[in-house]
């Protein structure tokens, strides 16, 4: 249920924050990891109660953590997508090549 459960402070305090700056500007402090993950925890009492947007947070959390399982997930992806655009690229001929039978 939730990710994050067995992460390790160490690990939370050694995550670098992209755009710590931009956080701080909009928000008025910096995001604290640690802090972050300790709400999670309170709030879904000790990863035990269901939770949305404790899952939601502890989900973004988890994908900071752990971007190279994002990037295995958008691969595939990115994969379906191209196969989706050979598909419509291939539907497309025939309907040129049907287009071009009806009008000889």
């Amino acid at each position: 249920m939730y990710k994050t459960k067995n992460t390790t402070k160490e690990a939370l305090k050694a995550l670098k924050i992209k755009n710590q700056d931009e956080i701080e500007d909009l928000t008025g402090s910096k995001l604290d990891p640690v802090k972050a993950w300790e709400v999670i925890k309170s709030t879904s009492e000790d990863f035990n109660k269901s939770d949305v947007k404790a899952q939601e947070a502890d989900a973004l959390l988890y994908k900071m953590l752990h971007p190279e399982m994002q990037k295995k997930k958008d691969n595939k992806g990115d994969t379906e997508i191209i196969r989706l655009q050979e598909k419509e690229r291939a539907r497309a001929l025939e309907l040129l090549e049907l287009e071009l039978l009806i009008a000889a």
